[in-house]
Protein backbone atom coordinates (compact mmCIF):
# COMPACT_ATOMS: atom_id res chain seq x y z
CA UNK A 1 0.00 0.00 0.00
CA UNK A 2 1.21 3.59 -0.63
CA UNK A 3 2.12 6.19 1.84
CA UNK A 4 -0.43 8.74 -0.06
CA UNK A 5 -2.84 5.58 -0.21
CA UNK A 6 -6.28 6.84 2.36
CA UNK A 7 -5.69 3.66 3.60
CA UNK A 8 -1.99 3.71 4.76
CA UNK A 9 -2.39 7.24 6.44
CA UNK A 10 -5.73 5.87 8.21
CA UNK A 11 -3.44 2.52 9.05
CA UNK A 12 -0.49 5.06 10.55
CA UNK A 13 -2.96 7.26 12.44
CA UNK A 14 -4.25 4.17 14.14
CA UNK A 15 -1.09 2.51 14.66
CA UNK A 16 0.59 5.89 15.84
CA UNK A 17 -2.03 6.10 19.13
CA UNK A 18 -0.05 2.91 20.42
CA UNK A 19 2.43 5.47 21.03
CA UNK A 20 2.29 6.48 24.81
CA UNK A 21 3.21 9.77 25.37
CA UNK A 22 4.06 12.62 28.34
CA UNK A 23 1.47 15.60 28.19
CA UNK A 24 2.93 18.91 28.48
CA UNK A 25 1.54 22.18 28.02
CA UNK A 26 3.15 24.80 25.66
CA UNK A 27 2.87 28.58 26.58
CA UNK A 28 4.08 31.74 25.38
CA UNK A 29 2.50 35.49 25.55
CA UNK A 30 1.19 37.07 22.70
CA UNK A 31 0.44 41.14 23.59
CA UNK A 32 0.83 40.74 27.03
CA UNK A 33 -1.82 37.29 27.59
CA UNK A 34 -0.89 33.76 28.05
CA UNK A 35 -1.36 31.45 25.26
CA UNK A 36 -1.13 27.85 25.76
CA UNK A 37 -1.74 24.78 24.51
CA UNK A 38 -1.70 20.58 25.40
CA UNK A 39 1.48 19.23 23.47
CA UNK A 40 2.76 15.11 23.37
CA UNK A 41 5.59 15.61 20.98
CA UNK A 42 8.62 16.89 22.34
CA UNK A 43 11.84 15.78 23.66
CA UNK A 44 15.20 16.58 25.19
CA UNK A 45 17.49 17.12 22.17
CA UNK A 46 20.39 18.03 23.41
CA UNK A 47 22.15 18.28 27.38
CA UNK A 48 24.77 20.31 26.09
CA UNK A 49 23.84 23.06 25.72
CA UNK A 50 20.24 22.06 27.00
CA UNK A 51 17.66 22.07 23.97
CA UNK A 52 14.12 20.83 23.47
CA UNK A 53 11.61 20.81 20.52
CA UNK A 54 8.10 20.85 20.52
CA UNK A 55 5.71 19.97 17.31
CA UNK A 56 2.54 22.14 16.36
CA UNK A 57 0.57 22.19 14.38
CA UNK A 58 1.54 24.81 11.88
CA UNK A 59 -2.14 26.27 11.05
CA UNK A 60 -2.93 26.54 14.52
CA UNK A 61 -3.01 29.44 16.91
CA UNK A 62 -0.65 29.05 19.13
CA UNK A 63 2.09 28.64 16.01
CA UNK A 64 1.21 31.97 14.69
CA UNK A 65 1.41 33.18 18.52
CA UNK A 66 4.76 31.55 18.38
CA UNK A 67 5.99 33.73 15.42
CA UNK A 68 5.50 36.79 17.16
CA UNK A 69 8.11 35.73 20.11
CA UNK A 70 11.05 34.76 20.89
CA UNK A 71 10.52 31.94 23.86
CA UNK A 72 7.51 29.96 25.16
CA UNK A 73 7.45 27.74 28.29
CA UNK A 74 7.16 23.88 28.59
CA UNK A 75 5.03 22.49 31.83
CA UNK A 76 4.95 18.85 31.81
CA UNK A 77 1.96 17.24 33.32
CA UNK A 78 1.18 15.72 36.73
CA UNK A 79 -1.51 12.64 36.49
CA UNK A 80 -4.08 15.09 38.22
CA UNK A 81 -4.08 17.70 35.58
CA UNK A 82 -6.10 15.55 32.99
CA UNK A 83 -9.11 18.30 32.91
CA UNK A 84 -6.13 21.40 31.93
CA UNK A 85 -4.83 19.09 29.55
CA UNK A 86 -7.97 18.53 27.79
CA UNK A 87 -9.17 22.03 28.42
CA UNK A 88 -6.02 23.54 26.64
CA UNK A 89 -6.12 20.56 23.98
CA UNK A 90 -9.67 21.26 22.91
CA UNK A 91 -9.73 22.39 19.34
CA UNK A 92 -11.08 26.81 18.25
CA UNK A 93 -10.01 27.40 22.48
CA UNK A 94 -10.34 31.89 22.69
CA UNK A 95 -7.18 33.24 21.24
CA UNK A 96 -6.93 35.54 24.20
CA UNK A 97 -8.44 34.36 27.84
CA UNK A 98 -7.67 30.41 27.29
CA UNK A 99 -5.59 30.54 30.91
CA UNK A 100 -8.33 32.43 33.06
CA UNK A 101 -9.57 29.28 34.24
CA UNK A 102 -6.28 27.79 34.97
CA UNK A 103 -3.91 28.03 37.47
CA UNK A 104 -0.62 29.27 36.03
CA UNK A 105 2.72 30.49 38.23
CA UNK A 106 5.33 33.25 36.27
CA UNK A 107 8.38 31.11 35.37
CA UNK A 108 11.90 33.02 35.48
CA UNK A 109 11.29 34.66 31.80
CA UNK A 110 8.25 35.75 32.85
CA UNK A 111 5.81 33.34 31.20
CA UNK A 112 2.80 31.21 32.21
CA UNK A 113 3.52 28.05 33.91
CA UNK A 114 0.76 25.53 34.45
CA UNK A 115 0.54 25.27 38.65
CA UNK A 116 1.62 21.51 40.46
CA UNK A 117 3.58 20.73 36.81
CA UNK A 118 6.43 17.90 37.69
CA UNK A 119 8.91 20.31 35.76
CA UNK A 120 8.82 23.43 33.23
CA UNK A 121 11.23 24.53 30.98
CA UNK A 122 12.07 28.35 29.85
CA UNK A 123 12.82 27.64 26.38
CA UNK A 124 14.70 30.46 23.92
CA UNK A 125 13.43 29.78 19.90
CA UNK A 126 16.73 29.42 18.27
CA UNK A 127 14.84 27.35 14.83
CA UNK A 128 11.64 26.67 13.78
CA UNK A 129 11.74 24.03 10.80
CA UNK A 130 8.62 23.18 8.47
CA UNK A 131 7.80 19.28 8.54
CA UNK A 132 5.02 18.20 6.60
CA UNK A 133 1.97 20.05 8.23
CA UNK A 134 3.86 20.36 11.31
CA UNK A 135 6.67 22.81 12.72
CA UNK A 136 9.65 21.94 15.14
CA UNK A 137 10.00 24.69 17.41
CA UNK A 138 13.60 23.98 18.77
CA UNK A 139 14.64 25.90 22.02
CA UNK A 140 17.47 26.53 23.91
CA UNK A 141 16.52 26.11 27.46
CA UNK A 142 17.44 29.21 29.90
CA UNK A 143 15.85 28.30 32.73
CA UNK A 144 14.08 24.89 34.27
CA UNK A 145 12.70 23.69 37.84
CA UNK A 146 9.97 21.56 39.41
CA UNK A 147 6.54 22.71 41.04
CA UNK A 148 5.84 22.16 44.70
CA UNK A 149 3.74 19.56 44.41
CA UNK A 150 2.34 17.59 47.83
CA UNK A 151 -0.84 15.88 47.16
CA UNK A 152 0.14 11.88 48.37
CA UNK A 153 -2.20 10.59 44.72
CA UNK A 154 0.25 12.03 42.39
CA UNK A 155 3.38 10.17 44.25
CA UNK A 156 4.80 6.10 44.26
CA UNK A 157 5.66 4.96 47.55
CA UNK A 158 9.48 6.14 46.33
CA UNK A 159 7.78 9.75 46.51
CA UNK A 160 7.87 10.33 42.89
CA UNK A 161 5.56 12.50 41.31
CA UNK A 162 3.49 10.98 38.37
CA UNK A 163 3.36 12.30 34.72
CA UNK A 164 0.11 12.16 32.77
CA UNK A 165 0.25 9.80 29.69
CA UNK A 166 -1.74 9.87 26.70
CA UNK A 167 -2.16 6.29 25.11
CA UNK A 168 -4.54 4.91 22.73
CA UNK A 169 -7.12 8.18 23.12
CA UNK A 170 -6.62 7.60 27.23
CA UNK A 171 -5.07 9.23 29.70
CA UNK A 172 -3.17 7.82 32.10
CA UNK A 173 0.10 7.08 34.50
CA UNK A 174 2.48 4.51 35.65
CA UNK A 175 1.99 2.39 38.41
CA UNK A 176 4.55 1.48 40.97
CA UNK A 177 6.61 -1.47 40.09
CA UNK A 178 5.74 -4.62 42.60
CA UNK A 179 8.86 -5.54 44.88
Amino acid sequence: MAASDPRFVDAYRSLSEDIAAGLAVLSCLRSGRGQAITIDSYLDVSWDPPTMAVSIYGGSRMMESLEFTDSCALSILNQEQKGVAQWLGEPGQPLYGVLDTVSTITSPAGLPVIAGCLAFFDLRIVDRVEVATHVLVVGEVTACGSETFDSPDSRTDSGRRMPLVRWAEQYGTFTSRGA
